[in-house]
């Protein structure tokens, strides 16, 4: 690989850096010649050092007082939340949320981790791939669930039929911000039990709607063909 003749940088590197498209490299380092200069020779060897894996001691340009290890606008904050990751713009926010989901769920590892974006682009899973640059809706949710087998008989479980958490909009299994909503549904296998399934964020909209989701569920278990369910089980 050639290397920059003003800075010893590999082209790849200040390209990167410079944002220039393939084909266009050469033509553009020829225009912007003069920026390659000692401040694009530090940014270069601090990306450098986050895309390929090496360190800098103190002899090869080690940031100063009050300068950053890597350059603002390449930086992210992903508040690892379990194992869910889920990237910020600004570190205030990953903070916050990274605060308030271990206060809900204290048993579960949590902390804010600084990426370069090609990490994120490359590397981030699940929610990390989205970058979110204000806070994200957070609500006391309450959920309800029966199960009844065929003919209506009600399944005892030792699980609560109600309960709630408090989730957050990327929390996608768990949040709504609709009052209530439920459904009914006949689930696969041999036992083809119906499952009423509730939740919202206002409890006593929650909790009526339960009554009627359970009601549903009897009358699909008893009448499968009612409801389009498969007669073969």
């Amino acid at each position: 690989m050639r290397n920059h003749s003003s800075v010893g940088v590999p082209d790849a590197v200040v390209d990167a850096i410079m944002g220039w498209e393939p084909g266009k490299s050469a033509r553009m380092r020829r225009r912007y010649q003069h920026l390659t200069s000692r401040v694009l020779k530090d940014t270069a060897d601090k990306v450098g050092g986050l895309l390929w894996g090496t360190e800098q001691g103190p002899e090869e340009g080690v940031a100063g007082a009050g300068q950053s290890p890597v350059p603002a606008e390449l930086m992210i904050h992903v508040a690892r939340l379990g194992e869910r990751r889920i990237a910020f713009l600004h570190r205030e926010h990953a903070d916050e949320v990274v605060a308030r989901w271990s206060e809900d769920w204290p048993d579960h590892a949590t902390e804010v981790e600084v990426w370069d974006r090609w990490r994120r682009e490359h590397q981030g899973p699940g929610g990390a791939s989205v970058l979110r640059d204000q806070m994200p809706e957070r609500s006391v949710v309450f959920h309800g669930r029966a199960l009844f087998l065929p003919g209506g008989e009600r399944v005892v479980t030792a699980l609560p039929e109600l309960w709630s958490v408090p989730a957050w909009d990327f929390e996608t299994d768990v949040y709504t911000d609709r009052a209530s909503a439920w459904r009914t549904a006949r689930r696969p296998g041999s036992g083809q039990e119906v499952e009423a399934q509730v939740r919202g964020t206002d409890k006593a909209a929650v909790e009526a709607a339960f009554v009627e989701a359970c009601a549903q569920a009897v009358d699909r278990a008893r009448n499968p063909g009612k409801y389009g369910d498969t007669d073969e089980w």
